[in-house]
């Protein structure tokens, strides 16, 4: 979806009563630290992919949700000093022209931009600096070579000094030890047929990025040239065809936006997110192979940044410790890389949504 932010998948109390405030307010500042390194890299590097700090609009799904949302902000301003503005429900239009919400939070430093010029972007800068880039060329087994690594692929072998895994929801058989703590989910997203720039300005009329907090976790934004809405969320856990997803996911928008009904979609396509068992991204390694991975949804931010921190570790430098090491790294039991689970916890998002309530 191109949103970038400050990675606070679990709010400042579910951190705390697993690892206590301090371990907790360490791990939201690497959010904090990761948003603000690639947004200074695409400024840096002069990257050109439309990023906008436009911000972003967390809309309560319940009133409850709503009250949630005001203490987190609270004690996130005090503490690591997130800069965000609840919206009450009767002032919820100036973000979103629906009544489906119970007002909700404006994060103001996040924003969006096009992920894949982004992508495009970064893999011109270290082509220029000399990488050898090997595109569809699945790795199949790693293994110690001398004093290095030998990655061996389906085209050849490689030797290495040192390798690097951020294969995230994508991690395969030649990682299994990572493969068991990471679990692929997938997320689908369409986007309307062009419209009037009129009437995108008036869905969403300060161009945020929006989420929800229901678990159905709908997100969409405007394109950025204004003329469509990109739709996104979790037509399934799973893979399923990008048709069926699609007309999913058209009916949800409708729902959120009835001005819509008559809106056709031009493009429908999902991908793999890579989520840890604590929704928690890791980084580490030994050995000569490293890891950074499972960003749990925030990768747009998170990713860059970690990958800066894994390079410092190859480096040998202390400057690529961050907060995030020093927790653990689970594995379920069973688990192996293919999530049977899936179905189950599908079913429970959906009954939980209807049924949840209506406060």
């Amino acid at each position: 979806g191109g949103m970038i932010g400050s990675g606070h998948r679990l709010g400042l109390a579910s951190l705390e009563k697993r690892f206590g405030r301090d371990q907790a307010v360490a791990v939201l500042k690497e959010g904090m630290a990761a948003m603000d390194y690639t947004t200074a890299l695409i400024e840096d590097e002069g990257i050109s992919c439309h990023f906008s700090p436009s911000g972003r609009f967390r809309a309560a799904w319940k009133s409850r949700h709503y009250e949630a949302l005001g203490r987190e902000a609270d004690l996130l301003g005090r503490l690591i000093g997130l800069e965000c503005e609840m919206v009450p429900k009767s002032g919820q239009h100036r973000e979103v022209a629906t009544d489906s919400y119970h007002g909700g939070c404006v994060l103001f430093r996040h924003g969006g931009l096009h992920p894949g010029l982004f992508h495009q972007g970064l893999l011109e800068r270290v082509q220029a600096a000399g990488a050898l880039v090997a595109g569809r060329t699945a790795v199949i087994g790693i293994e110690p070579q001398g004093g290095g690594i030998a990655v061996l692929t389906e085209r050849g072998r490689i030797a290495a000094g040192d390798v690097v895994i951020a294969t995230n929801g994508y991690t395969g058989a030649a990682s299994p030890g990572l493969r068991r703590r990471i679990v692929p989910v997938a997320s689908y997203i369409i986007v309307t047929e062009p419209l009037a720039p009129e009437i995108v300005a008036a869905l969403i009329p300060g161009r945020r990025m929006i989420v929800e907090t229901r678990l159905r976790h709908c997100y969409y934004r405007p394109t950025p040239d204004g003329r469509h809405l990109l739709f996104g969320g979790r037509a399934a856990l799973g893979d399923i065809d990008l048709r069926r997803s699609g007309e999913f996911l058209r009916r949800l928008m409708v729902q959120l936006f009835p001005q819509l009904e008559k809106v056709r979609i031009c493009r429908s396509w999902n991908g793999f997110l890579g989520f840890t068992l604590n929704q928690i991204p890791h980084i580490g390694g030994s050995d000569h192979v490293y890891h950074a991975i499972g960003f749990s949804g925030s990768g747009v931010a998170m990713a860059p940044y970690l990958g800066h921190k894994v390079a410092l570790k190859v480096l040998g430098s202390g400057e690529g410790r961050t907060a995030l090491e020093d927790l653990a790294f689970p594995s379920l039991p069973l688990y192996t890389g293919r999530p049977w689970f899936m179905p189950f916890l599908d079913l429970y998002y959906r009954l939980h949504d209807r049924f949840e309530g209506s406060s």
